[in-house]
């Protein structure tokens, strides 16, 4: 009986010596080619930069950005080919986007130009469609009452929802809407090789909750998701599905992204990829680790084993101004330790935002890092 005890008590012994060396040890650092998707998004701010005046200006601009990111051991770009009910491609439904190209028309398919560089580059390429966004600004809201099939749904709240000067969404309870999203979303798939797509974090934005209660419009977005989610089955089945939300996991809820759904059950999504744009040194005495608290909030939550998790991170924020997250400015290794850190918390990838950052010193400071640590 004491031979037992004593040995039970050795086990237990050595099992804390091993918990303490995990938890308070470093861990060693993970390689970058441990995630599956390293991405970067091209926002519409990005592609506005590029030239459309021709065929080749345009696939001069979009190669050199490759050329620019590729270094870094990035494999999937995420662009923006519908920001404000518009189309960065040819499209029976939706108008030309004037907010990127500022062009009338053109004579050459952008999207079809960026699939076809991406791919040559061994890269993955997915179409990202804000769903809901009809404008921010005087210039977006001019194109879609100018140029939009569905001008007239600005007259009708059954339809959009404006919620400031020149700002509208199209109203996720309209079956009308939903129908228009999806068919815009088959046509993308039906007519182009894209490896995904992709929806950002705009659903109900702040000001058009008048009317719904929060359960009201988890139910309106899941309709649509589902309804995207089957027709890209359905249409091509090798094209991914991924969502990425506001990391603030109660804001979602309250816009109607409902991530426990998505997360839990089959049939929405194939992937999730929150936007975790804090660092670990945020609030007036920079200790707040919330970075780390918000991604294994995520984590924690119950998925199922269809869906993969994956992280969006802030590189935008990188040098930039304080606003009581001060890892930005005083830390040029903050993507370096949260690759770690999705690693360790058992995300399957991340994805940069955006492309504009690549080009600045801060930035390249901090991939630079990321690569010493992890490549």
């Amino acid at each position: 009986m004491k031979k037992k005890k004593h040995s039970l008590l050795v086990i237990i012994i050595l099992l804390c010596i091993c918990l303490t060396i995990y938890f308070f040890m470093p861990h060693p650092p993970c390689s970058l080619s441990s995630f599956d998707k390293r991405a970067v998004w091209f926002a519409y701010g990005d592609l506005e930069q590029f030239s459309y005046e021709s065929k080749e200006s345009f696939e001069e601009d979009f190669s050199q950005a490759i050329e620019n990111i590729k270094d870094y051991k990035i494999n999937t770009v995420i662009v923006q080919v519908r920001a404000f009910s518009d189309a960065l491609y040819a499209s029976d439904l939706f108008p030309l986007s004037r907010v990127i190209t500022h062009q009338e028309s053109l004579s050459f398919d952008p999207l079809e130009v960026m699939i076809d560089i991406a791919h040559q580059q061994g890269m993955s390429i997915e179409a990202w469609i804000n769903p809901y966004r009809v404008s921010l600004n005087q210039a977006s809201f001019e194109q879609f009452l100018n140029h939009s099939p569905h001008r007239d749904w600005l007259e009708d709240a059954t339809q959009t929802i404006g919620y400031a000067t020149y700002q509208y969404i199209l109203n996720p309870a309209s079956q009308s809407v939903r129908d228009y999203i999806v068919d815009g979303v088959k046509e993308v798939v039906e007519n182009y090789d894209v490896d995904g797509i992709h929806f950002d974090d705009y659903f109900y934005v702040s000001g058009t909750h008048d009317g719904t209660t929060a359960n009201q419009r988890m139910d309106y977005v899941n309709m649509l998701i589902q309804d995207v989610y089957q027709t890209i089955k359905e249409t091509d089945e090798n094209v991914v599905f991924g969502i990425s939300p506001q990391g603030n996991y109660e804001n979602c809820l309250n816009d109607g992204a409902d991530i426990d759904t998505w997360l839990g059950e089959e049939g929405y999504i194939d992937y999730l990829m929150p936007q975790i744009y804090w660092s670990d040194q945020y609030g007036e005495n920079k200790k707040t680790t919330m970075f780390t608290d918000r991604c294994e909030q995520f984590a924690k939550i119950p998925r199922h084993q269809s869906v993969i998790l994956y992280a969006g991170l802030a590189l935008y924020r990188v040098g930039g101004a304080v606003d009581e997250d001060y890892g930005w400015q005083e830390n040029s290794r903050n993507i370096a330790s949260q690759v770690q850190i999705l690693y360790e918390n058992g995300y399957k990838g991340f994805s940069l935002f955006r492309y504009d950052s690549f080009l600045k010193e801060s930035s390249i400071q901090e991939l630079n890092e990321l690569l010493r640590q992890h490549a």
